[in-house]
């Protein structure tokens, strides 16, 4: 009979550390990409709902980092001290790299908002120009339309085939003939 051997259950107090160091710096492409998340929201101003998704979609990628780290290294194992050494490193990051990052991320952001209010003033002055030249095709339909006559019967204030219309016409010719006939009386 052969004897099995188990896998190890323990690991010893070096292999923790490092692990815990993998953690740390673990936190670091976490903060990077939450960097990279602020300046995006500094460069296109975003509702609540694209707030809100961006976030989703940022933990969905800390969960999948956190997840390949922990199958890549830890066999699997899932310990909170992962969690504590990311959230570690995170702030490591933050409040040194990551804060002078923000402190310049206007200049950073200086040649893509100048290219961004170039396109912008690009559409601006093509949708100018399309305007005015659709305002110009306006009037000449307009102006070409103008001395054509329209037939009556597709215009709807000449139609006269309700009973009422032709009622009220006769009597405004009537009228009229009456007033007639009074001014050659006299």
């Amino acid at each position: 009979m052969l004897l099995q051997v188990a896998p190890e259950t323990f690991r010893t107090v070096d292999e923790e550390f490092m692990l815990f160091g993998g953690a740390i710096l673990l936190g670091i492409p976490v903060g990077i990409v939450f960097d990279v998340t602020r300046l995006f929201r500094k460069l296109l101003k975003h509702n609540a709902f694209l707030v809100a998704l961006e976030d989703i979609f940022y933990f969905i990628f800390i969960s999948f980092l956190m997840l390949c780290y922990i199958n890549a290294f830890a066999r699997g194992e899932l310990r909170i001290y992962y969690f504590v050494g990311c959230f570690l490193g995170f702030m490591a990051y933050y409040y040194t790299l990551g804060a002078v990052i923000m402190r310049f991320s206007d200049i950073l952001l200086m040649p893509v908002h100048w290219g961004w209010n170039k396109i912008i003033w690009i559409c601006g002055k093509l949708k100018h120009g399309f305007v005015k030249y659709a305002k110009k095709l306006n009037f000449r339909k307009k102006n070409s339309q103008n001395g054509l006559q329209m037939s009556s019967h597709k215009v709807y204030n000449n139609n006269i085939n309700n009973k009422a219309d032709k009622n009220n016409f006769k009597k405004k010719k009537a009228g009229r003939l009456h007033a007639k006939q009074k001014k050659n009386r006299c």
